[in-house]
């Protein structure tokens, strides 16, 4: 499994959540507007639109100056709400980055508001990165300083932003890398890239050269080489699975270390503390030096535990049993169970006699077969089925919450895309969605009611993290489904909901929010850790 799709995903659900509040706005009761609406061009109405994205879903204010609009025309504000810039430009995409902010599309501002620069030929301005924003003139991109100098010439028909001192530049059809003096790193070979954020740990990007796929850094050197089927990425780890063009499988390092396999194998998930599931005929396991720890044969079954231990079972053989083993390939025991999941917090779920119960890694049964469905246990809680109706219960089988539901799921996924890079969620207090008849409602793994079971629709829509407060969890409810539905905002950590009286919650950074107060869905609201406000304006006006 990719780390691409994961990230593909991620983008997919922002890109409808924008889609979803793009249709709020439209939908909701219209503010008193200016006597004369401006006009705008096409152009102004897309990034009218991406402005507003921007403030509640992706950035995080700068110079603690906040763009908003009154009265059609755009300011900035202060944390307190004050206007430290009047309203007085027809856009304002984004706020103050590196001490300017691009204004009107084609000038920048300084911190006081003045115009330090404006050229009506230059189609757009990017965002600042390493001094250096892309700029299109003429129909062609360039690179301008935060003075408004073009440094880098609009020679290229495309461009990226810079990362970590270096930028991607198109002409004819194909890319190269540059520094920010525009000096070429690379020539103009890279027929497609993968380039961006979530690369900048790593240190190395994918691209494509002759029709294959490798790795190059920020100096443009190809550190994996360009002799891969398919993209070769590092995002969450330093290992990657890639086809080689010869149709072997290797394992493939962030250092540019490849380690060739025998033959082509399929990668089943990702590395568990240094063992990888793989699967030809049927599944085995092999370390990331390249070592095969379980031969994959014909149907035979294997089950790969977060730490590293694993089960065994020859499927074509009847009286075969399941056998497990410690990472160092010692046998912990042996079983004759219909199936097996993985261990999670000291338990292995097993089935006996068409019921699920839970052993322990000496094989001692530590809660006996009585479930129909059993899972993998989160912060001392699972959900099991028993008589057809769904619960928690604790490691030593308590029950958390009893089997009455007719569906639970975890709220949240394992893995989400954080800090520029896919990490795993380490919440204290693990969600869970429960539905009773026709209503949903949330609870926590210690069986608390988050929000109450009376809501005919309840999705989770995205989570956003932060390097200074606990991540946000966004959930999209509606009393009545077939009415338009409001956002409510969730501590994944703590698994408490916050600021329970606005929609829309959106973290600016040092301790202050954005949200739209329930009922009054044409606003938003800037407010600090408390909740108290300090600047409300409409939509719209």
């Amino acid at each position: 499994m990719k780390n691409g799709s994961i990230h593909r995903k991620l983008a997919g659900i922002l890109t409808l959540s924008i889609l979803i509040l793009s249709a709020a706005i439209f939908t909701s009761p219209k503010v008193a507007l200016a006597a004369t609406e401006p006009k705008y061009h096409e152009w102004d109405m897309e990034q009218e639109h991406v402005g507003l994205s921007h403030l509640w879903f992706t950035d995080r204010a700068a110079n603690g100056i906040i763009p908003v609009r009154q009265n059609w025309k755009w300011g900035f504000i202060n944390y307190q709400g004050k206007f430290v810039i009047k309203p007085q430009f027809q856009l304002a995409r984004d706020a103050f980055n590196q001490g300017v902010a691009v204004v009107n599309r084609n000038q920048l501002i300084n911190s006081a508001g003045k115009v330090i620069f404006q050229d009506k030929n230059i189609e757009y301005i990017s965002w600042f990165d390493n001094g250096l924003a892309a700029a299109k003139k003429n129909g062609k991109i360039g690179y301008l300083n935060t003075k408004g100098k073009f440094v880098i010439p609009p020679t290229y028909e495309e461009g990226t932003g810079f990362y970590n001192q270096a930028a991607l530049v198109k002409k004819n059809g194909k890319w190269a890398l540059i520094n920010t003096k525009g000096t070429l790193l690379t020539a103009f070979n890279i027929e497609d890239m993968d380039y961006g954020t979530h690369y900048r740990k790593s240190g190395v990007f994918p691209v494509k050269i002759d029709g294959l796929w490798g790795s190059m850094n920020y100096k443009g050197k190809l550190v994996v080489p360009a002799e891969f089927q398919d993209k070769i990425e590092f995002r969450d780890n330093t290992y990657d699975w890639g086809l080689h063009h010869n149709k072997y499988s290797a394992i493939v390092r962030q250092d540019g270390l490849v380690i060739p396999l025998d033959k082509y194998y399929l990668a089943l998930g990702e590395p568990q503390n240094g063992l990888w599931k793989i699967q030809d005929s049927g599944e085995g396991i092999v370390d990331l030096s390249g070592q095969m720890i379980v031969e994959p044969q014909d149907e035979q079954k294997v089950i790969l535990s977060g730490d590293g231990s694993y089960a065994v079972k020859d499927m074509k053989d009847s009286t075969s049993k399941w056998r497990f083993y410690k990472k160092d390939q010692t046998q912990l025991f042996e079983g004759d169970y219909n199936d097996v999941q993985a261990f999670s917090e000291g338990l292995a779920a097993v089935k006996i006699n068409q019921k699920w119960g839970y052993v322990s890694n000496k094989g001692d049964i530590k809660i006996s077969a009585q479930y129909e469905e059993a899972n993998l246990f989160q912060m001392g809680s699972a959900v099991v089925r028993k008589n057809g109706k769904y619960g928690l219960i604790g490691t030593r089988g308590e029950a958390i919450l009893s089997t009455k539901y007719d569906e639970i799921v975890p709220l949240i996924e394992r893995n989400n895309y954080m800090n520029n890079r896919v990490e795993k969620v380490t919440t204290k207090n693990p969600l869970y969605r429960v539905k009773l008849k026709k209503n949903y409602g949330i609870v926590d793994s210690n069986g608390k009611i988050v929000m109450e079971v009376k809501y005919e629709m309840l999705d989770f829509e995205r989570a956003d993290y932060y390097h200074d407060i606990d991540p946000i969890g966004t959930i999209r409810y509606a009393v009545n489904a077939k009415n338009s539905s409001t956002t409510a905002a969730i501590n994944i950590q703590t698994g408490k909901r916050i600021f329970p009286k606005y929609a829309l919650v959106n973290y600016l950074g040092d301790g202050m929010y954005t949200g739209v107060p329930l009922g009054t869905n044409n606003k938003y609201v800037i407010f600090n850790a408390k909740g108290k406000e300090v600047f409300r304006s409409g939509i719209d006006g």
